[in-house]
């Protein structure tokens, strides 16, 4: 399957909704997030694009390409930003929306 060039800029309507698992997580960067699956490589090209224009987290090492989330913090916030986390790790911190509530 050729790779999708568009892939690293889903727009924030696109993504899907998720809530935090846990108490501490909620009150470090908010209840929901929006995310979407997205390697660590397609987000160094999001990220190279258009940190210029919005807030974002520097992207990881890529030494390795290896699956994760674009993530969407402090969702309508001042604070409001992007970064990208190993698939394992946001699946431990957050679930669908339809996951049991805090």
């Amino acid at each position: 399957m050729p790779f999708d060039w568009n892939r690293p800029y889903v727009d924030l309507a696109a993504m899907d909704h998720y809530v935090a698992l846990e108490r501490r997580t909620a009150a470090l960067y908010g209840k929901r997030v929006k995310a979407a699956m997205l390697a660590n490589i397609e987000y160094k090209i999001r990220y190279g694009e258009l940190h210029a224009t919005r807030r974002m987290k520097p992207p990881p090492s890529c030494g390795r390409i290896f699956p994760g989330y674009l993530v969407v913090r402090k969702l309508g916030t001042a604070e409001q930003y992007e970064t990208w986390m190993p698939d394992h790790v946001f699946e431990e911190l957050y679930g669908p929306e339809s996951s049991r509530p805090l």
